[in-house]
């Protein structure tokens, strides 16, 4: 198969999407007879271009303008011969819809990964916002196939008005390479996070990520888990709200902001955890679609507390890689954490159990493999 991808979001940029783009580009150009990438033009995108086994088109516009972008170029790269497109999101969806039309590829198809799906810049706007989220619906609705991170995303779909049987779910993967068990205690002598009970976080530091209700469960369980800490990586514009709160519960001898964790240091991170936690909330259209960095975590063999919201039921299995609680509610997540803290045992069976599940079935290799059986036999039985 011949297929080409494009993507509003792509290294050197760095997040979810960009991270989904890039490992499922590296495997289709594998598993394609032709693959090549259409991405934005970002300061230093030679060197990530120059490392690619495959040809990226780079756009010269910023990734909010993708849609007209590619709609110009879009006829002559698609002139050099290819089956099918392939989305990142729904944004660049027309310019493979018209393409499709003029006769160069004969299949569509588009990932949905959960906030774009909700997110509606001019909501408010009467007349205009109704208009806008029509016209996504409408669009969706002509894809030949999508492809939804989680059964969560897949629900948003359905209630956009797409057909069954154009839906494939297609979890999210990790690469178990770069994250698997690494040096805990490395990591935690750097930060000076100390040898007792140790809860992680890592991720954007906003507030629908629930590190306000895991400060609120830390506090709980300081006098029966003695020499607890709570270390919290990643940068954004919370902080400032986060340590107010540290300070406000008398937290700060047992919390450390750690900063940006550099993707080097993710897999010692994670190893350093005795639990995982990130109980995030849906406060729409920001969702927690899927919750890739559950399986990170699990990689690695630790682990993880989520909640029950969005996606994140798919990422975690509640009593076997991990647990489950409703989301802020900082009096169940204490007593999901005390029931992991206290049980060293339980937590190595969890542990394994997630590095097992991501090797059999949650890598990007199972990901991008799915998703080109599903194009495959779409396209094989187009033409019979």
């Amino acid at each position: 198969m011949r297929l080409l991808m494009i993507t509003q979001d792509f290294p050197p940029q760095t997040g979810g999407i960009q991270t989904y783009s890039a490992e499922l580009g590296r495997r289709f150009a594998e598993g394609c007879s032709r693959f090549e990438m259409v991405a934005p033009a970002d300061e230093g995108h030679e060197a990530v271009d120059a490392s690619l086994p495959y040809r990226v088109h780079r756009l010269a516009v910023p990734s909010d303008r993708m849609v007209f972008a590619t709609l110009r170029a879009g006829a002559s790269i698609a002139r050099r011969g290819f089956d099918a497109v392939f989305h990142a999101q729904w944004y660049t969806l027309p310019a493979g819809l018209w393409l499709r039309r003029r006769g160069l590829v004969d299949r569509v198809y588009v990932a949905a990964h959960g906030r774009e799906l909700l997110l509606n810049v001019v909501e408010r706007v009467p007349v205009v916002g109704a208009g806008f989220a029509g016209a996504r619906d409408a669009l969706l609705r002509r894809a030949d196939g999508l492809m939804p991170v989680s059964r969560y995303t897949s629900g948003l779909l359905h209630d956009a008005g797409v057909r069954e049987s154009a839906i494939h779910v297609a979890p999210n993967g990790v690469d178990p390479i770069a994250f698997r068990p690494g040096d805990g205690a490395a990591f935690r002598a750097q930060h000076g996070l100390g040898p007792g009970p140790l809860v992680v976080t890592v991720c954007r530091l906003v507030p629908r990520k629930g590190i306000d209700t895991t400060l609120e469960a830390v506090a709980r369980l300081r006098a029966e888990h003695a020499g607890l800490h709570y270390a919290i990586g990643g940068s954004g514009p919370d902080r400032a709200r986060l340590e107010a709160k540290v300070a406000a519960l008398g937290l700060g001898g047992c919390v450390t902001f750690l900063g940006r964790v550099p993707d080097a240091a993710m897999a010692d991170c994670m190893t350093a955890a005795d639990v995982f936690c990130m109980p995030a909330r849906s406060e729409p259209p920001d969702v927690e679609g899927f919750g890739l960095v559950f399986l990170e975590a699990g990689a690695c063999e630790t682990a993880v507390v989520g909640a029950r919201a969005g996606g994140v039921p798919d990422a975690i299995v509640h009593g076997e890689t991990g647990l489950l609680v409703e989301p802020s509610d900082p009096v169940a997540l204490a007593e999901a954490l005390s029931t992991l803290l206290g049980d060293p045992a339980a937590r190595a069976r969890m542990g394994k159990a997630a590095r097992a599940r991501i090797e059999a079935q949650c890598t990007w290799d199972h990901v991008a493999a799915g998703i080109l059986d599903q194009m495959r036999a779409a396209l094989d039985a187009s033409r019979r």
